[in-house]
């Protein structure tokens, strides 16, 4: 098992996808897009290497959302075969980082340093963290979750690595997610991705309904029933838009995501409601 960290907006979770095979992580610009530790698995002749995508580090005001996702985090780093660090060369160090090294240096496992980006055309810090890298790291490797290029090398450099053991995980599964789960998650991505800043990270999704169906055709279409949770009214109206616009925005983009995902026709129900619970959660 190879537990996946680093600190927020690195790059994890593109780069998860791109060694899977499938997108098993969901990907925005928001920080601590990722909320609970997800696996990604990889299979190759040599043997199975499970990804542990992790929240990423990020320093900001106290919260006990944050907190509790620092705790995930540096749990999921605990009981595993290999660490990876992914780095960003084209940010400095900063004090995120330094957080996420220091919870590296108490692993006794091997340590692995993946050089993130490596198609951007700008690295100013590659070589600094080659440097380092060369230091406190059993192996380097520069990868692309982008393109996918170093993704078959790091893949290999992590079998190398890893002790014998016996296969977890059937060779056509690639996530130990639920459907209701991925869905959910689909369903978030795209309200951070319409919604920017103005939303709070406690907004969650909730699904109710999961169930295939057929149309009138016979064809099989997966029907769901989902609610956007939110802390108060003004975000409440926020999400659900003049004349529902922004709610309509939102689950069109969601249906055709999950359809891509699933390779199945989807019919998506989506509601806005309030948890004023939520505001203590902070």
């Amino acid at each position: 098992m190879v537990t996946v960290v680093g600190r927020t907006n690195v790059g994890k979770s593109t780069l998860i996808n791109a060694l899977v095979g499938s997108k098993i992580s969901i990907v925005t610009p928001r920080p601590q897009t990722t909320r609970h530790p997800v696996h990604g698995i990889v299979h190759r002749p040599g043997g199975q290497v499970i990804f542990v995508d992790t929240p990423g580090f990020f320093q900001t005001h106290k919260s006990s959302l944050v907190d509790s996702l620092h705790q995930r985090a540096e749990q999921a780093m605990r009981g595993i075969d290999v660490i990876l660090h992914v780095v960003d060369p084209a940010r400095d160090v900063g004090p995120e980082n330094d957080m996420v090294a220091t919870a590296v240096k108490r692993v006794r496992q091997p340590r692995i340093l993946c050089i993130g980006k490596s198609d951007l055309p700008e690295r100013p810090f590659r070589d600094a963290w080659l440097r380092c890298g060369a230091e406190e790291y059993d192996a380097v490797v520069e990868a692309s979750g982008l393109t996918g290029e170093g993704c078959e090398a790091l893949i290999e450099v992590l079998l190398a690595r890893m002790p014998f053991g016996p296969q977890l995980y059937p060779d056509d599964q690639v996530t130990n997610t639920t459907l209701d789960f991925r869905v959910a998650e689909m369903i978030r991505e795209k309200v951070y991705l319409y919604t920017g800043e103005e939303v709070p990270y406690r907004t969650q999704v909730e699904v109710d309904i999961v169930e295939e169906k057929t149309d009138a055709e016979g064809k099989p279409v997966l029907h769901v029933t989902a609610a956007i949770v939110t802390p108060n009214d003004r975000y409440q109206r926020m999400l659900i838009g003049v004349g529902a616009r922004k709610v309509k925005q939102i689950r069109m983009a969601a249906q055709r995501e999950i359809r891509q995902q699933l390779g199945k026709k989807v019919a998506l129900e989506l509601d806005v409601i309030v948890d004023r619970e939520m505001e203590d959660q902070r």
